[in-house]
């Protein structure tokens, strides 16, 4: 089962073109079996279910949380409180309802954008193993939509040398971008609690269904 987890919205993200009307048509083209709306901000937006039955598609929600230590993808949690000020106190919270986090596309601002500036990255695999991010959080969104091919190959790496599992999202805020990179999951998906559990077997693994020359363009 191929889904897309990570897919911003203009009604929930304001940086996204995407409408709500493309998600399905879009999705469907690119061959996906579902998508996980996941906007910027510490409360799912709360449509999916109404958009399941109206398009008969399998929408699924999470959230990307801004904090100390970057961007975060959270599944199976409604809300994030906005008095948790740590990453510390809101990796505690997330456990605590039965979520999991995921670390959102982690280095490109070291990785992505100087390659795509013609400028050799700095950051070393020795450095971003001892990161104390890693310690705290289930996996790493290893394939992403705005990631160039250098950086998917360190997140790779990173996440397999840790022990922790690697997801992909295509991070889409234009509809042409959904389904650009996925997970796809060797079990079946009807509901984010089974979303969640899916998650936590690692039985999946992530795909950057990018052609080589288009990695990256968006960065």
């Amino acid at each position: 089962m191929t889904l897309d987890l990570h897919v911003h919205t203009r009604p929930g993200s304001r940086d996204s073109t995407i409408e709500y009307e493309d998600l399905a048509v879009c999705a469907q083209r690119a061959g996906l079996d579902g998508i996980c709306i996941t906007e910027h901000g510490n409360r799912k937006s709360g449509v999916a279910e109404s958009l399941s039955q109206k398009h008969g598609f399998l929408f699924l929600e999470g959230v990307e949380l801004l904090t100390e230590h970057g961007d975060v993808l959270i599944y199976g949690v409604e809300e994030v409180p906005l008095s948790l000020f740590t990453f510390e106190a809101v990796r505690s919270f997330v456990l605590g309802v039965g979520g999991l986090m995921f670390a959102a596309h982690p280095f490109r601002a070291e990785i992505t954008r100087p390659i795509m500036r013609y400028t050799q990255p700095a950051l070393t695999l020795e450095q971003a193993l001892d990161r104390k991010v890693f310690a705290m959080i289930d996996g790493i969104e290893v394939a992403n939509g705005w990631s160039c091919q250098e950086d998917v190959d360190f997140s790779r790496e990173v996440a397999e040398r840790l022990g922790l599992f690697g997801i992909g999202g295509s991070d889409a805020h234009k509809p042409e971008q959904i389904g650009s990179c996925v997970t796809v999951f060797d079990d079946p998906i009807a509901c984010e609690a089974e979303l969640v559990e899916r998650l936590r077997t690692g039985r999946f693994r992530p795909e950057d269904r990018r052609p080589p020359d288009r990695r990256g363009l968006y960065a």
